[in-house]
């Protein structure tokens, strides 16, 4: 989905600028059976099930860029992870995931969604400074980062592109926000959901299934069709709230990123 949504976004083109990457490819006469990327954030994407480790070490080696990360299947990631040049000090949480599929036709809504006793919006510019706030939180706990090496600028930034891209959502109490979620790829008919968070006041109260879910109401309206997303394997109140919207799992993921300092 990553690898498809950056090609939808910035074409095959390498550079700099966001969405931007280089591509290697394996084949099997004509056709393709693996590939990789490495973007111009430093993380590299795999979904190469024959030749996971030399297609990493390839795309690393052709690119010339400084590896930040591998994303892509976990028995992918695991096994080009430890041969790639990574700092690996700057490690954040490294830990197997689920993968999640939902067909939006089957999507459930949540009571207090569809009573209207939450109210879901896109983010807009002046919720930046409280979103950032959350981000810190975020990264400590979700990312593995540590607290120097948390960067508000970086973020503000990110959700600042997000919002402009339509790729943000809150969700409101009595005029409060108390969760957010994004879109981290799009396609036309297929959306990765991640950054989902509830401030610790809020949660247990369902608010990331009704942003989720709001999100997706808002997606399936445009004429998205599919959603995807993951989650660690251990994380059980989460794997229950996408469950109950409907999600099913249907493989395994993975993701090894540095943190930004």
């Amino acid at each position: 989905m990553f690898l498809r949504s950056n090609v939808y976004q910035a074409g095959l083109e390498d550079g700099p600028a966001r969405y931007q990457g280089l591509y290697v490819g394996a084949f099997d006469g004509d056709i393709l059976t693996d590939i990789a990327a490495h973007y111009w954030n430093g993380h590299i994407i795999l979904q190469a099930p024959t030749m996971p480790v030399e297609l990493a070490v390839a795309t690393a080696r052709e690119s010339q860029r400084v590896v930040t990360g591998i994303i892509g299947p976990w028995s992918q990631v695991k096994v080009a992870e430890p041969v790639l040049d990574l700092d690996r000090t700057r490690l954040g949480k490294v830990v197997p995931e689920y993968l999640y599929s939902l067909d939006l036709d089957a999507l459930k809504i949540p009571e207090s969604l569809s009573m209207a006793t939450v109210h879901h919006r896109l983010a807009a510019p002046e919720d930046v400074p409280i979103l950032v706030a959350w981000r810190r939180e975020y990264d400590r706990i979700t990312m593995g980062f540590p607290e120097h090496a948390i960067d508000d600028g970086r973020n503000d930034r990110m959700f600042r592109g997000a919002i402009k891209d339509h790729r943000l959502w809150v969700l409101e109490v009595a005029g409060h926000l108390v969760a957010m979620t994004s879109f981290n790829a799009v396609l036309s008919d297929t959306v990765q959901i991640g950054g989902v968070f509830t401030p610790e006041a809020s949660r247990g109260r369902g608010h990331a299934r009704s942003v989720v879910a709001g999100s997706l109401v808002d997606a399936k309206s445009a004429g998205v069709l599919n959603a995807l997303l993951f989650t660690e394997v251990d994380n059980i109140p989460a794997q229950k709230a996408y469950e109950s919207l409907g999600f099913n799992r249907v493989g395994d993921y993975g993701m090894v990123v540095l943190d930004p300092s």
